[in-house]
């Protein structure tokens, strides 16, 4: 991940508000261990597309009565407010595809009756998240403060391209006034003034806690039993009448085929799973095994759970060191029309997809040719939202990472940098992708993640000291998020 994107990823986090307690943000926490940040969506700009905050009549309360203090700082209900809004949005907009199917709460109904955990509503999880929020930034700026950090002309740019749009943009959605929309999408007492005054802060923060993370230096330490990659296939063994250590004694040895033929043969409707993961992301329960230095291909093994109540059985089928350059390439992804809405997509729609792509590369392949040419239009036409603001740049990419007709040709003995393509993927549809190879990357895969977690490890422990010493009082938190 480039530093640009880490950059990004950082401000939606500090804007978007900690998110440690919510079943989404558990599973998501071992992605956090191979990417520096969690990625989601800025609040502030989400508020353009949805209006679900409405609070005071008068806007004085709330302008003027405080509510928390962080660090000596004292923040009003309106502040509170603020945060509290972009807190909600943000996790609405990540996981409204759950919410819509009635996954984690309802949006038509008040927070406040909706339970988050045993005593908790989901009202006080989106304030604690606000105050989460708040008082990283604050402590942020403390820290940029003391190290006389300046906002870069790159964020300071991009702060005021925000601060812009929110003053422009308002009409679009059918508000009568910038006051209007500023109110009922962030309560009353927030002002355009304060908006602006709150952006530039996390702007800064976000720009600090990078300076910082890129602060570090490190090299590719002994880290192996983490940061190698493990291949093994596994059976969660649900089947009473299935004894896991002979099933285990009988494949140990073999391969990943044989274990799949040996099931399907024996035990009706049974398959194993094979899989790819970090050192650091193995279940707990057979992952010490794996681990094991003298583990050999074709090993096989059952494992029961510390509470005897799941089972697996195991086959270790490789470690990949990851000493290897990554790479770094360009897309244009261009997904066929599911006109009917059936979920799947006919020969006729791919192919029309793929001439679409064919298009695009024709026009780069007519026009200057360039690796900044092919990255205009990436972000003129690209369909993927990671990549479409970046000149549809991915960096230090690994094997296996992804789809496999794209890795597959990324990877391919005597691929040099400038050479494009396009192509489908076999079997499941993920897209028509026309790919530009920039090159290798600078670091081995082994070294960027043991160089990715030791950055966010050591940036980690840094900001949680700063917590751990910051005071936080809260007064009138029951003023604050009303009907949400």
């Amino acid at each position: 991940m480039s530093a640009s994107k880490d950059k990004i990823n950082r401000r939606q986090q500090i804007e978007a508000g900690t998110d440690k307690r919510t079943i989404a943000a558990e599973k998501a926490a071992k992605e956090r261990r191979k990417s520096t940040i969690q990625y989601v969506v800025i609040g502030v700009i989400l508020v353009l597309f949805f209006a679900f905050i409405f609070l005071y009549n008068s806007s004085l309360p709330s302008r003027y009565t405080t509510a928390v203090t962080i660090d000596g700082q004292d923040y009003s209900v309106a502040e509170v407010n603020y945060y509290y809004s972009s807190s909600y949005m943000s996790f609405y907009n990540n996981y409204n595809s759950y919410i819509q199917y009635g996954m984690f709460f309802d949006p038509s109904q008040s927070l406040a009756d909706q339970e988050y955990s045993e005593g908790v509503s989901w009202r006080q999880y989106f304030l604690d998240s606000a105050v989460d929020s708040m008082k990283e930034i604050q402590l942020l700026n403390k820290a940029a403060d003391e190290a006389g950090f300046v906002l870069p002309e790159t964020e300071q740019a991009e702060y005021e391209e925000a601060v812009e749009s929110i003053r422009t943009n308002w009409a679009d959605y059918g508000y009568s006034s910038l006051k209007q929309y500023i109110n009922m999408n962030y309560g009353k007492g927030v002002t355009m003034e304060f908006i602006e005054e709150q952006l530039y802060r996390t702007y800064r923060a976000s720009a600090y806690s990078q300076s910082v993370y890129d602060g570090y230096s490190y090299t590719n330490a002994d880290h192996a039993d983490d940061m190698d990659m493990f291949t093994y296939s596994y059976y969660y063994v649900t089947d009473e009448t299935m004894d896991a250590q002979a099933v285990a004694a009988a494949v140990n040895g073999t391969s990943e085929e044989e274990f799949a033929a040996y099931l399907a043969e024996n035990f009706e409707d049974a398959a194993p799973s094979t899989l790819t993961y970090a050192g650091s992301d193995l279940s707990d329960v057979y992952g010490d095994w794996l681990r094991d230095a003298s583990r050999a291909p074709g090993d096989a093994a059952a494992i029961t759970d510390e509470d005897g109540e799941a089972t697996y059985v195991v086959m270790f089928l490789g470690r990949d060191s990851g000493d290897y350059a990554t790479v770094d390439f360009r897309h244009i992804l261009i997904n066929a029309e599911d006109a009917d809405g059936d979920g799947e997509y006919s020969e006729e729609e791919i192919a029309a997809a793929f001439d679409e792509a064919e298009s695009l590369y024709e026009e780069w392949q007519n026009g200057a040719a360039t690796e900044d040419s092919f990255a205009e239009l990436a972000n003129a036409y690209s369909e993927d939202g990671g990549s479409n603001t970046t000149g549809g740049l991915y960096e230090n990419v690994y094997h296996g990472q992804m789809v496999e007709v794209i890795n597959d040709w990324l990877f391919e003995d005597g691929r040099q940098p400038g050479d494009t393509t396009v192509v489908t993927n076999d079997g499941s549809y993920t897209g028509t992708h026309v790919v530009y190879f920039v090159g290798t990357s600078d670091m081995t895969f082994a070294q960027y993640q043991a160089d990715t977690a030791m950055r966010s490890e050591a940036y980690s422990s840094w900001m949680e000291e700063a917590e751990a010493a910051a005071e936080v009082t809260t007064r009138h938190m029951g003023m604050c998020g009303k009907n949400h």
